[in-house]
């Protein structure tokens, strides 16, 4: 009689432990198809106004990429400019500048060593200030980078929206 009884036990023991699988599946593949419901909604309800708007150096098409040193001296005294693809014009309210500019050294063992400087500052407008300007024009030489990034936008229409820049990245040339 007590190996009957083990048996029946076991036998409601497992069906017990079925059932209860049955239910976490259920339970899991229901929160699983309301996170995806969820996640198409915040998708739905995005900011349409947080895409990165194209910016430019002057009053070019230029972006990034390759650019001879002319070219840039001419551009950069025109500060940054910013249009969406429709063309409408936002104003550049600030941007991060990164200058990594090249140079050899000399380690105490006398060999030559390529070694790259970084300067960074936060300008507050579309141009740089005179002094930064003057300095970058004098210093800037092939093979030096400009990095132009965390570029704040503000909508010139009626409506002042904040918007962000597409960061952009200026490799000098001959």
């Amino acid at each position: 009689m007590r190996k009957a009884s083990v048996c029946y036990n076991f036998k409601v023991m497992r069906r017990v432990f079925q059932t209860i699988l049955v239910l976490i599946g259920t339970l899991v593949l229901f929160t699983a198809q309301a996170d995806e419901k969820n996640q198409k909604e915040v998708k739905q309800k995005k900011d349409p106004r947080a895409s990165w708007i194209p910016v430019y150096l002057g009053h070019s098409d230029m972006d990034s990429g390759l650019i001879s040193k002319p070219m840039f001296d001419s551009l950069l005294v025109q500060g940054l400019y910013s249009r969406d693809t429709s063309g409408k014009e936002f104003k550049v309210t600030g941007f991060m500048l990164t200058f990594c500019e090249r140079m050899i050294y000399e380690d105490s063992a006398g060999n030559i060593m390529p070694v790259t400087d970084y300067l960074s500052e936060y300008c507050f407008d579309s141009k740089l200030k005179p002094h930064q300007e003057d300095a970058l024009l004098r210093r800037a030489k092939r093979g030096d980078t400009v990095i132009f990034e965390d570029i704040r936008l503000e909508s010139i229409d009626s409506v002042k929206r904040p918007a962000h820049g597409h960061p952009m990245k200026l490799i000098i040339t001959r």
